[in-house]
């Protein structure tokens, strides 16, 4: 299959954009908000982290269709996420509910009740919408690849896996059409932290500032089991970081001051 690519966002403002397609945009915003990180004096800190000038996609699986992305995000945005993460790592949890609950259909799929458990030994940092204009153009990024609107991405949740630390065989929700997994920083060779799909015999290892993604959801609104996976443990003395990026059926903000405005080439 034939590689694809595109360029990314021109930002000339701190807001996200409400929907986007690949290709150049300029944002304006009435009455945006300043990212909380711009409050506290980190704006040039912030102006001084370049983004990925292109981003090449491969799609790697048609049924279902999956994509490997290089250069998802800079070495600079990953060195400033790992910064933000500095002394807020906290245990991973993960959902507990009816499988119908969060497998099931739009009508019935939901989250659970949050817990940690023998299942997944990673810990995570979870990021906010207005954390810094780095978080909102990844955000935006996101939104783009997985073509919905931006109001439709969750808050993206660094991950950490130490040596051993894994999470188990599990799906990401039916309230989830699409996820985008960055891996964040490369493993020796034989280091572990792949990315296993079992239904599909299909392994990703990490890559720095590559990314995945993949479709949750089928036709009817369930979930599509085949993307099952877990993430394989660490091995060596390597720690994974990467960052979950979900992209939800509903919207998980107001975006409604954002407008996008398409540059001419």
């Amino acid at each position: 299959l034939k590689p694809f690519w595109f360029r990314l966002f021109e930002f000339r403002s701190q807001a996200i954009p409400r929907h986007s397609r690949p290709g150049r945009m300029t944002v304006t915003a009435e009455d945006a908000s300043e990212p909380k990180a711009a409050q506290q004096g980190d704006e040039d800190s912030e102006a001084n982290v370049p983004g990925p000038s292109c981003i090449k996609g491969q799609v790697f699986s048609e049924d279902p269709r999956m994509v490997l992305y290089s250069d998802f995000v800079s070495q600079e945005e990953v060195d400033y996420l790992l910064r933000l993460a500095e002394g807020r790592w906290e245990r991973s949890t993960t959902s507990r509910a009816k499988a119908s609950e969060l497998l099931g259909t739009e009508a019935t799929a939901g989250y659970g009740e949050e817990v940690e458990g023998d299942t997944r030994t990673s810990s995570s940092v979870f990021l906010s919408y207005t954390e810094s204009r780095v978080v909102e153009r990844i955000a935006a990024r996101v939104a783009t690849v997985a073509g919905l609107p931006i109001q439709h991405v969750e808050p993206l949740a660094l991950v950490r896996y130490r040596p051993g630390e894994y999470f188990k065989t599990h799906h990401d929700g039916s309230m989830r059409p699409y996820t985008v997994f960055v891996y964040l920083n490369d493993l020796e060779e034989g280091g572990g932290g792949e990315t296993r799909f079992p239904e599909l015999g299909i392994q990703v290892s990490p890559a720095a500032r590559t990314a995945v993604m993949w479709p949750n959801r089928l036709e009817d609104g369930s979930a599509d089991r085949r993307l099952d996976h877990e993430a394989l443990p660490v091995l060596g003395t390597g720690t994974k970081y990467g960052m979950n990026c979900f992209v939800n059926y509903q919207p998980q903000w107001d975006a409604s001051h954002v407008r996008v405005v398409q540059l001419e080439e």
